[in-house]
């Protein structure tokens, strides 16, 4: 059965040239009934664009007394998939070429044009089957749909009706209008029965919706002074080991870290030691780092910062260079994080300024 269908995909694929050449059954297409022949060839026309075509997708939508329904697609290979919770039961949906503006269905014996998301005006059937049929338009495109899972703009509307005679009475249709969203897929639709769903969640080409609000962290150096005095040895030796009457200034550094976000941000860490403090020259070389020579305990840890949550970190950092040699002069001190990944991890900079007694 699946190979009978991808060799009937193929062959609609190789003979689809123009934008009505892949439909099967319906209406023939007139060019003016069309986008203009530039923008079928475009990505925003394209089906993938309306209808993101990857294995695992998947939409939740409710309606206004709480019913939920979900879409899924599923078994996607060569451009084709499962399409369930649409339907009634589920089907197979299909692209023609990466080009096409046209998402197909397997009517069970051919494929036949299910949107055609570049047809401006003119009509197309899924069948002429009395009351199986659908008759498909668009409806309306450049509007804005607000939902649970977020406000969409530039959503395009499908709307269906029955292949239906005056003399038979016709069960109520699965759907008489689809809303998408490029990038996104559907995010509305109404059944037969007038039933309105909006999207309350999805997931979609591994993109989560609603998209959860970005965390804001803001930072801080704080400093207990902001000039300092370091006094040297002034004892000359002549025997080892030589004593030293120096008096090497240290500050105390603390990092202070605050979410003022609406939701919590996670720091992963492969040791003890969470963050660090460099002292930079005003050449932009650093002369000491916290991190240098300091011992940390082989754990992983992490911190959590929810929403209004703050943090802070303290160290005392001697004002001499790696060498211990006395510093003097005026100095930048950065702090952050030292988080595992690839990320940006949290920043900030201070200033002080450090002398030297002279004897």
């Amino acid at each position: 059965m699946k190979r009978s269908i991808l060799v009937s995909f193929l062959a609609v694929s190789m003979f689809a040239c123009g934008p009505d050449a892949m439909a099967v059954v319906g209406d023939d297409a007139e060019l003016d009934g069309t986008e203009s022949y530039d923008a079928e060839l475009t990505a925003t026309s394209r089906s993938t664009t309306w209808f993101p075509f990857q294995n695992g997708n998947s939409w939740t939508f409710k309606n206004a007394s709480g019913a939920t329904r979900t879409v899924t697609l599923s078994e996607v290979s060569e451009g084709m998939g499962v399409l369930t919770g649409l339907f009634p039961s589920p089907v197979w949906v299909g692209l023609a070429s990466d080009a096409s503006t046209t998402l197909m269905m397997w009517s069970g014996s051919a494929w036949v044009p299910l949107i055609r998301f570049g047809y401006a005006t003119t009509t197309w059937r899924t069948s002429n089957q009395l009351c199986a049929g659908l008759i498909g338009r668009r409806l309306s495109t450049g509007t804005s749909i607000s939902t649970t899972a977020g406000s969409f703009s530039d959503t395009r509307t499908i709307s269906f009706a029955q292949v239906s005679s005056p003399t038979v009475l016709c069960a109520p249709q699965a759907f008489s209008e689809l809303s998408f969203t490029p990038g996104v897929g559907l995010v509305a639709f109404r059944t037969g029965s007038n039933q309105r769903f909006t999207l309350v969640s999805a997931t979609v080409n591994g993109k989560s919706y609603p998209v959860a609000p970005a965390a804001n962290i803001t930072t801080r150096v704080a400093l207990d002074q902001t000039s300092y005095v370091s006094i040297p040895n002034t004892i000359r030796c002549i025997t080892q080991p030589c004593p030293s009457n120096a008096d090497t200034a240290s500050a105390r550094v603390t990092f202070e870290l605050r979410n003022t976000g609406s939701s919590a941000k996670t720091w992963q860490f492969s040791t003890g030691c969470q963050f660090d403090v460099e002292l930079i020259s005003m050449a932009g070389t650093v002369v000491r780092r916290l991190s240098e020579g300091r011992a940390c305990t082989f754990a992983l840890t992490s911190v959590t910062l929810e929403a209004g949550q703050s943090k802070s970190y303290s160290a005392t950092l001697p004002l001499e260079d790696r060498d211990g040699l006395q510093l003097d002069g005026s100095y930048s001190v950065r702090a952050k994080l030292i988080p595992t990944g690839t990320g940006t991890a949290p920043s900030a900079t201070g200033s002080l300024s450090v002398s030297v007694l002279v004897p």
